[in-house]
């Protein structure tokens, strides 16, 4: 599928995605990003990650059960 960025403006792109107009945070472009370029989109498999994060999330959880006012690793 083929992104171009049609324009920019206050902060917000207008992305050409395969003929559908989208808005989107300038912010989020890579840096340098300019009207007219073509952008590659990368589907990646986040379940790894998320699931790292979920476990992270439970070890602080138990652990702001357990030690009350304690410091603790995450």
């Amino acid at each position: 599928m083929r992104i171009t960025i049609d324009r920019m403006d206050n902060g917000i792109a207008v992305l050409d995605v395969g003929g559908e107009m989208i808005d989107f945070p300038v912010a989020a472009l890579p840096e340098g990003a300019k009207e007219g370029d073509v952008l590659s989109f990368v589907k990646v498999d986040a379940s790894e990650i998320i699931k790292d994060a979920q476990n992270r999330i439970n070890r602080m959880r138990s652990a702001s059960q357990s030690n009350a006012g304690d410091s603790f690793d995450i």
